[in-house]
């Protein structure tokens, strides 16, 4: 499984057919703001999972939020998430892609 975090923003990761990719990225539920999914890998990955782990240690700190991935196919894709709040018509405080590129 390759893990991925905002270190590899706006990188290509290659990986093999079947393989997992683990994204990790931190998030602050309490303050509204959510990670979304924009581009989910389409069609060279699957998403599987989707989880998030709270904070330790006391209220108002940020958790994980966690997505895996497949790769289902050879070829390249796209995955894009957007970090705002649900409800405002504004431009995301952050945003993350990469591209996987996914060999036979």
């Amino acid at each position: 499984m390759l893990h991925v975090d905002e270190n590899f923003d706006t990188r290509e990761v290659v990986l093999r057919q079947r393989q997992l990719l683990e994204l990790t990225l931190g998030e602050n539920p309490t303050t509204g703001f959510r990670w979304g999914l924009t581009d989910n890998g389409a069609p060279v990955c699957a998403l599987r999972d989707s989880s998030f782990d709270p904070p330790t240690g006391g209220l108002g700190k940020g958790g994980a939020r966690r997505w895996r991935f497949e790769t289902v196919q050879a070829g390249t894709g796209r995955i894009a998430l957007v970090y705002r709040r649900g409800w405002e018509d504004k431009a995301p405080a952050r945003t993350f892609q990469i591209t996987v590129r996914v060999e036979p």
